[in-house]
């Protein structure tokens, strides 16, 4: 069975100057990884990189079974969801949610050369259902509320059904309602797709679902630790990765500062 993530003396660089140094980390199938750190620990840069959108410097990632430098990753597109600001930028002003949803199924924001089909439109009718928005697929993207956006994308993201799934930052911005609505959401998804390996990049742990099982925790380019969430993430971990004293909680299976 293709291991969906696998890192190996992994080496980024941007602009000149190593942003990660990563020297194993493997995802397998079922595994729901959060990605913690501070700002500029390294964490956009790894999404890049499982995106295909960065190469290593040195070293290899394997996404799905392809390496990117090596393989053609254009499947990617398809076989791996992603839901993170970076994209929202991209999006027409008139295009509605079901619109927004489909064009997943073409690797695009923009329906322009390739169309959806109708058991795609259909399928991307379902998954909006999924997270709440099926009365809302008429309406622009742009004329929804952030949290809803954040869903929206979330659908697109899983439309296709990836057999991989990126979350970079996907509470940022929100109200304590709209954070703990996508949560519940993220929690569902677990029920829905169990085998689905996710990845979810935060600096937050009270952004953590409750069913999520491993963490890498990331400091200054480099891995602070990583394994099981429960063994992994505790108050002297925060403290090394964040550089001050926390009291980090635990109730009803969610994280929490103190």
């Amino acid at each position: 069975m293709t291991v969906p993530i696998a890192c190996r003396n992994l080496q980024l660089r941007r602009d000149g100057l190593q942003v990660l140094d990563l020297p194993e980390w493997i995802v397998r199938s079922g595994e729901r990884w959060v990605v913690l750190g501070p700002n500029g620990c390294g964490k956009t840069s790894l999404v890049l990189a499982l995106l295909g959108r960065l190469h290593p410097w040195e070293g290899e990632i394997s996404i799905l079974g392809l390496i990117p430098g090596n393989d053609d990753i254009q499947p990617l597109r398809t076989r791996v969801g992603f839901c993170g600001d970076a994209l929202e930028p991209l999006v027409d002003a008139p295009t509605t949610c079901l619109e927004l949803v489909s064009t997943a199924f073409v690797g695009t924001l923009g329906a322009r050369f390739e169309h959806p089909s109708r058991t795609q439109i259909s399928r991307s009718r379902r998954e909006l259902a999924a997270w709440g928005l099926g009365e809302l697929e008429s309406r622009p993207v742009r004329r929804l509320s952030l949290g809803q956006r954040r869903r929206a994308w979330l659908a697109r993201a899983l439309a296709p059904e990836p057999e991989l799934l990126i979350l970079d930052e996907p509470c940022a911005g929100l109200d304590p309602a709209a954070r703990e609505d996508l949560v519940e959401h993220l929690e569902a998804l677990t029920l829905r797709r169990p085998d689905l390996p996710v990845v979810l990049v935060t600096h937050h742990v009270e952004e953590i679902p409750p069913s999520f099982t491993h963490a890498l925790l990331l400091v200054g380019g480099r891995a602070h630790s990583q394994g099981v969430l429960a063994k992994t993430l505790d108050s002297s971990a925060l403290e090394g990765i964040f550089g001050r004293t926390f009291r980090l909680l635990r109730h009803r299976k969610r994280w929490m500062l103190r």
